[in-house]
C-alpha cells in the first residue's frame, strides 16, 4: 500500500507542477488582450453565464449513470453536486466525495481509497483554447510516462455526454495502475480531467461517466 501511495503521489506532484505552469502562461496571455477585447468578452461571458445558469437550474437532482467495472456493467443513482471552488456541478455516485483542492481545481475521490481519484479543472473558453489545453494534457501525461509515449485514447472511450464537444484523451500505464487525461468542451467551459486509478480497483469508467455530466452552475 505504501508503494502504491508513493507512486501516485509522485505522479500527482508532477502533473500539478505542469498545470501550475500552464495556468501562469494563460494568465500572461490574458494580460496582453486589448481593453476593447476585454469589454466584449465580459459582456459575452455575462450573457452565456446567465443562459448556462438557467440550463443548470433545470437539471434533475438525481441521474442514473451506467458504467463498467472489470467488464461488469453497473447502473447507479448519482446525485447532483456543486463544486465549492469552481463554476460547475456534476452527478456524483455514492461512495465518492468532491473536494476543492485549490482555485480552479477539485478532487473527486473514492471514499474507501483516496489515492484513487479524478482531478477536475475547468477553464473558460474566453481564457484559453481547447487545442492548447489538450496539448498541455498530452505533455502532462507524457511527463509521468516511464520510457514510453502516452497512448492516445480511442474515440469510443472518450467522453460522450450530452453537450460534450472536441474531446481528446491520453493514458499511460504502470505496474500498479493507470493515469488517464481527458479534455473536452461543455458550454462555455473547457473541462480537463485527470484520473488516477489502480488495476485492483478499476474505476476509470465510473469517474469518466461522472465527469461527462459536468456543466456550469
Amino acid at each position: 500500500m505504501k508503494k502504491t501511495w508513493l507512486l501516485f503521489a509522485s505522479i500527482t506532484l508532477a502533473i500539478s507542477m505542469l498545470t501550475a505552469c500552464n495556468s501562469t502562461d494563460k494568465a500572461n496571455d490574458n494580460e496582453d488582450k486589448t481593453d476593447s477585447q476585454v469589454e466584449t468578452t465580459d459582456e459575452t461571458t455575462g450573457e452565456e453565464t446567465e443562459a448556462e445558469q438557467t440550463t443548470t437550474q433545470k437539471r434533475d437532482s438525481e441521474k442514473t449513470l451506467t458504467y463498467s467495472v472489470k467488464k461488469e456493467v453497473i447502473e447507479d443513482t448519482a446525485i447532483l453536486t456543486e463544486s465549492d471552488e469552481q463554476n460547475f456541478s456534476l452527478y456524483k455516485l455514492d461512495g465518492f466525495s468532491l473536494k476543492g483542492d485549490k482555485p480552479r481545481m477539485d478532487s473527486l475521490y473514492l471514499d474507501d481509497n483516496p489515492t484513487v481519484y479524478m482531478k477536475v479543472e475547468t477553464i473558460s473558453k474566453d481564457e484559453a483554447s481547447v487545442e492548447i489545453i489538450a496539448k498541455n494534457m498530452k505533455e502532462s501525461i507524457a511527463s509521468v510516462s516511464i520510457n514510453k509515449e502516452p497512448i492516445e485514447i480511442g474515440k469510443d472511450k472518450l467522453p460522450q455526454g450530452e453537450g460534450v464537444l472536441n474531446t481528446s484523451g491520453f493514458q499511460t500505464t504502470f505496474e500498479l495502475g493507470t493515469v488517464s487525461g481527458y479534455v473536452f468542451e461543455q458550454g462555455n467551459l473547457i473541462v480537463r480531467l485527470t484520473i488516477f486509478d489502480q488495476k485492483s480497483v478499476n474505476l476509470t469508467d465510473a469517474f469518466l461517466k461522472m465527469g461527462e455530466t459536468i456543466a456550469s452552475k
